[in-house]
């Protein structure tokens, strides 16, 4: 009797923890993930996507993909840079002896670069919100709206 009660609890304990995990209890950082960079190339394959139904011209076109082009570029330099530092970071701490000065100011480069890639990131977004018209604009509502039913 005590066996089944303890496999019974034990069957419904993991249910709750499977659901609970699927539901995505365990996504801490989730927000890490959806950043700045995801959202502004998630803006420009929409529009890029949508072109036919948000009636953008070939001049809009082009704007939108030359300006995905140009910040995924500069994002990898920018990603490729901050992780330089932060190998250089790494490989000043393994010394015997750590100028402290030196690794401070290798951090404050590391972060101001990435400041940096937010702030053209942010540039960007509102760059591409910019190339749409308000008719554009509202058409793109829309179709976010039935993306998500």
């Amino acid at each position: 009797m005590w066996k089944r009660l303890i496999v019974l609890l034990l069957v419904v304990s993991f249910g709750l923890m499977a659901s609970y995990v699927y539901a995505g209890g365990c996504e801490k950082g989730k927000s890490d993930k959806h950043n700045m960079e995801d959202k502004v190339f998630h803006k420009a394959m929409m529009l890029i996507k949508n072109q036919e139904e948000l009636g953008l011209t070939d001049e809009q076109i082009k704007k939108v993909k030359d300006l995905k082009i140009a910040t995924k570029k500069d994002v990898i330099k920018k990603k490729a840079d901050i992780e330089i530092l932060g190998l250089d970071i790494k490989a000043a701490l393994w010394d015997d002896v750590v100028d402290l000065n030196a690794l401070n100011a290798l951090i404050d480069t590391k972060y101001e670069l990435k400041k940096e890639k937010t702030k053209s990131l942010v540039a960007a977004y509102v760059e591409l919100k910019g190339v749409l018209t308000e008719e554009q604009k509202t058409k793109l509502k829309d179709l976010c709206k039935k993306d998500k039913k």
